[in-house]
């Protein structure tokens, strides 16, 4: 963007908004090149190449901080704000929200010196691989440097945004990059909520699940193409459009991202896995690449145009992943389809009820990645309040092992064997995710709540379900939420769909109906 910005008054809101609107859509560009290359680092690239990645993918960045944080752009930004604030007249709902964004994505790159902004994006690069390694092998000893590293980077991170954001610790600060519309305090009360009841419920579940027999676990040859065809089909009846995405294998962690006209879906698929782990991941993150594809076309290259960010994409991945895709419908549909498949005609493991009985499990495994969905709540508040100590300086690196373990007692009964079943399971202490974490909660809780309002304006939702028709679900979260973009908050959308405010209870309800009474 040029220092002297060329001013276009005639057909605009205010002048300089479309030359805001011309500087974000190459802003976009740029992200959307960065993400692929992140992409296809999962996928296709040699090892060897890892390092003239990084430099690639830190080049765009230094771009994307360099034009982001001109003077011009400061200038404009605010020209056009102060219209806005004296015509409120002339702005409608999307404009006013995209304005919001573009200020929200100007202040969250310029709240950092550009070697932090640099050194926080390559860290999410690179972190993933480091993970990967921690998890072949490698000593809380090995890996303690690096977290230390990473923890220290997003103190300052946490710091600087906390001061330029108004906030009260730099856990918060980091909060809003994932859930900006809910406050510690709430986050607190949400898990405090939950805790006596769920531990109740996890208890009753237990003595319920001890006095029956025990699911056949499940016994087949389950190649590698077999999975993505049966993965591939999942994908096509829940409406994802195979002319704009693909669906590829990563070893590394599942992910989705691209953009509305090319949308990739990574998920991890080994000849020795079973094919109800792919298929999880095909449905989690199917249900992202769905969001990118259904965003507002006419703001697609908008600020407002872009999905709602982390909780709205998390809550409608459980949806379809833990929700919607663990029902007995889902299993009625899935089961014939997996037996021819995988040619496992007449094998008991394969019948709909005992695959749906292996899903619903309580398994409380001092891994999260191997506990159900209702212990997995416990593993997110051990986290939570782990990582928010980690960031506002009360819990240092080297005492975090000690401090898992008596987080994992409190809440799981469980003491981890070693680090690998202790923090070197967790990838976002890797990536700099913090404050991601109590997103897993929220769209738990936010996924169960639109579940209960499908329910009630579908009646036939549990017959579509069961014959494998999920477009109309697609349709349904397409016009009440994809569409949407940017133009309201998540917690406000959800309240605005259904008319209440953001509670435990629909979770509660749904964990008691799976585990408890069979329903659904």
């Amino acid at each position: 963007m040029s220092e002297q910005p060329n001013l276009k008054p005639v057909g605009e809101i205010a002048p300089g908004y479309n030359d805001l609107k011309y500087y974000f859509s190459n802003l976009n560009t740029l992200f959307s090149i960065r993400g692929m290359l992140a992409m296809d680092m999962m996928t296709a690239m040699p090892a060897g190449a890892l390092p003239r990645r990084l430099h690639d993918i830190s080049a765009i960045t230094k771009r994307i901080y360099a034009e982001t944080s001109t003077a011009a752009l400061a200038k404009l930004l605010e020209q056009v704000e102060n219209d806005a604030s004296k015509n409120p007249d002339k702005w409608d709902n999307w404009n006013s929200a995209n304005l919001t964004e573009m200020r929200r994505i100007h202040s969250h790159l310029t709240a950092l010196p550009p070697d932090l902004y640099i050194a926080s994006v390559q860290i999410a690069s690179e972190g993933r691989k480091r993970h990967a390694a921690a998890l072949q092998g490698q000593t809380w000893k090995d890996i303690q440097p690096y977290i230390t590293q990473v923890v220290d980077l997003y103190r300052k991170i946490g710091e600087l945004k906390q001061k330029k954001f108004e906030v009260k610790t730099p856990y918060k600060a980091l909060l809003l990059g994932y859930a900006s519309d809910i406050s510690l305090t709430q986050m607190d009360a949400l898990y405090d909520s939950l805790l006596e009841p769920l531990a109740k419920l996890r208890d009753a579940a237990l003595v319920k699940q001890k006095h029956q027999s025990a699911p056949i676990p499940l016994d087949g040859d389950f190649s590698r193409g077999d999975q993505m065809w049966l993965n591939k089909t999942i994908l096509e009846m829940m409406g994802f459009d195979f002319t704009r995405g693909t669906l590829q294998v990563t070893g590394l962690s599942p992910m989705a991202g691209g953009s509305s006209d090319d949308t990739r879906i990574l998920v991890r698929c080994g000849d020795s896995d079973s094919f109800l782990d792919s298929m999880e991941d095909t449905l989690y993150q199917g249900a992202r690449g769905l969001y990118l594809q259904n965003l507002p076309h006419d703001w697609i290259t908008q600020p407002v145009g872009q999905d709602s960010g982390s909780l709205m994409m998390n809550s409608l991945s459980n949806l379809y992943e833990t929700i919607i895709g663990r029902t007995p419908q889902f299993f009625d549909f899935i089961a014939v389809r997996a037996e021819g498949v995988f040619r496992q005609f007449r094998n008991k493991s394969f019948e709909p009820e005992n695959l749906y009985r292996l899903k619903k499990i309580i398994t409380p495994s001092a891994k999260r990645n191997e506990a159900d969905e209702l212990t997995k709540v416990f593993h997110d508040v051990l986290r939570y309040r782990i990582e928010r100590d980690l960031i506002n300086g009360d819990l240092e690196v080297k005492d975090l092992p000690e401090r898992w373990n008596e987080e994992s007692k409190k809440y799981l009964g469980i003491t981890p064997a070693s680090a690998e079943e202790g923090p070197l399971q967790n990838p976002d202490w890797f990536t700099g995710r913090f404050g991601f974490i109590p997103t897993n909660t929220l769209s738990h809780i936010i996924a169960a709540t639109l579940h209960e309002k499908l329910y009630s304006e579908m009646p036939g939702m549990a017959g579509m379900i069961e014959h494998g028709d999920l477009r109309p679900i697609n349709e349904w979260l397409k016009k009440n939420i994809h569409a949407k973009g940017r133009s309201i908050g998540t917690l406000e959308l959800v309240k605005q769909i259904t008319g209440e405010e953001l509670s435990a209870a629909p979770l509660l309800q749904h964990l008691e109906r799976r585990y408890l009474s069979d329903k659904r």
